[in-house]
This record gives C-alpha cells, structure tokens and sequence, in this order.
C-alpha cells in the first residue's frame, strides 16, 4: 500500500494564501458603495427619478431605465455634463437624438424613445440645470453633442 505525501507549503505561499483570504474576507464585510453617489456627486439629485421629479410621461422605473441606458451608452463619446447642461426645448432634443441615433445602434427603439422621453422632462427649457461641482462644469463647456 502506497501513501501519499502531503505537498509542503512555501511559507512565501502560505503567506500569499492567507493574505488573499484575508483580503477577501474584508470585501465580505466593507459596507457597499451607494452606487449613485460618486466623489460627492449625487446622481440621483442630478438624473432625479423620484414619482415627485420631473419624469414626465415615464414612471420612475421607466426613469431609471433611461438614465442608465443614458449612461452606459452616451457617456462612451462624451461626459453627461453636456446633455444635462443643454437644458433644450422639445423640438430641439429631437433633432439632437435624430442625429445619434445611428451612433448607437445597439439601443432598441423602444430604448431610444424612452431615453428622448426622460431628456426632454429632465433636460428643458423649464427644468432649472443642476449644480455642479466646477471641475465638471468644466467639461461641458464648448462641447458638442
């Protein structure tokens, strides 16, 4: 009858085991990040999808659906501080999304109409344009979208 042998640990290698446990195990208990709130900036003030704000025709599920298709999907050319800046009546946010509509294919059209929807609540002539911190002001100036 053969026995096997145990491998014998490097202390270098229990060393590396143990930290990454260690690592691990304080990923588990870290509290998680509040995903809206990014270097001070409250998404949810800025992109507001409450029942109360201005969603328009949406419901704020709906709301929540285009802010995010907004994004993943516009801010991949530009920062949002452009769009949200813009502060465009109706007519003119339709030929702004007329010309980007070929730019991302990869939105459905129900995607897209849904996305016009929440930018013309948000992002209009009525709506006063959220504060920003001026670094990202900053961004937005002389950029077009």
């Amino acid at each position: 009858m053969t026995t096997l042998k145990r491998p014998e640990l490097k202390p270098a290698t229990l060393t590396a085991v143990l930290t990454m446990a260690l690592v691990g195990t304080l990923f588990l208990f870290a509290p998680a990040p509040r995903p809206t709130l990014a270097q001070g900036l409250d998404l949810d003030v800025i992109f507001n999808c409450a029942a109360d704000g201005p969603i328009g025709e949406q419901t704020p599920e709906r709301c929540l659906a285009s802010r995010d298709v907004l994004l993943n999907n516009c801010t991949a050319c530009h920062t949002f501080v452009p769009i949200v800046k813009a502060q465009k009546p109706a007519e003119l946010w339709d030929s702004t999304l007329e010309v980007h509509r070929t730019r991302v294919p990869q939105l459905s059209d129900e995607q897209y109409e849904e996305l016009r929807l929440f930018l013309k609540a948000h992002f209009n002539d009525v709506q006063p344009a959220p504060t920003l911190p001026p670094e990202l002001e900053a961004l937005g100036t002389g950029l077009p979208f």
